[in-house]
């Protein structure tokens, strides 16, 4: 158990073929991404951390004219990603040791980074910092409340875990970075938690 709960990518290595077939294609995420082309601008470079089959987030951003590379852990969900989006630029790495040597004018992290454990989370922020030029934006969905939860996808049981909302604000001031949105569960996004905040650095 608890190897499925440090590593989720093995589970959607074993998964990704029915994620790939049952993943909503609706785009319910549409409205930040819009906010976030707004900031950084049309042609800006996007790091798309935990970006599954690129379906539909990161086909989207490259059909705005944006710059995007596609990282995930999980080597099925990338082999799928790139037959999606064969002229598209994918890096396999596990976000917790991401080091890319290259900065980026924004960071989604969709429903990807929420899979990693409430103890491997604060160490990202310093992650994302790294990654993300001065005034970058980072866009990612969390939990609200700090604790550890287990759902069912494709018969495959995924960990999810979260800090506490003042946690995280904590952590983003921290790092330089001010928030710019902050939605608890958006009705119109499937009750996602949102968050995007500008790195001043």
């Amino acid at each position: 158990m608890e190897n499925e709960r440090k590593d989720v990518f093995e589970a959607y290595n074993v998964i990704a073929n029915w994620f790939s077939e049952n993943r909503y294609q609706g785009l319910m995420e549409k409205p930040y991404l819009d906010s976030l082309i707004d900031i950084i601008g049309k042609g800006a470079n996007i790091l798309d951390l935990g970006c599954g089959t690129g379906m539909p987030i990161m086909n989207y951003l490259l059909i705005q004219g944006m710059q995007v590379v596609g990282v995930d852990a999980s080597y099925c969900m990338l082999d799928i990603a790139k037959n999606n989006l064969p002229s598209a630029d994918f890096v396999q790495a596990d976000m917790r040791q991401l080091s890319l040597n290259q900065k980026f004018d924004a960071i989604i992290a969709w429903n990807s980074f929420f899979h990693l454990s409430p103890e491997d989370q604060p160490s990202m922020f310093n992650i994302f910092k790294n990654h993300l030029n001065s005034r970058g934006v980072l866009l990612f969905t969390s939990g609200k409340e700090h604790g550890e939860a287990w759902g069912m996808s494709g018969g495959t049981n995924l960990f999810h875990g979260s800090l506490d909302t003042h946690r995280y604000r904590s952590l983003l001031e921290a790092h330089n970075f001010r928030i710019l949105q902050y939605k608890e569960d958006d009705p119109e996004c499937g009750n996602a938690t949102v968050w995007m905040a500008q790195l001043f650095d």
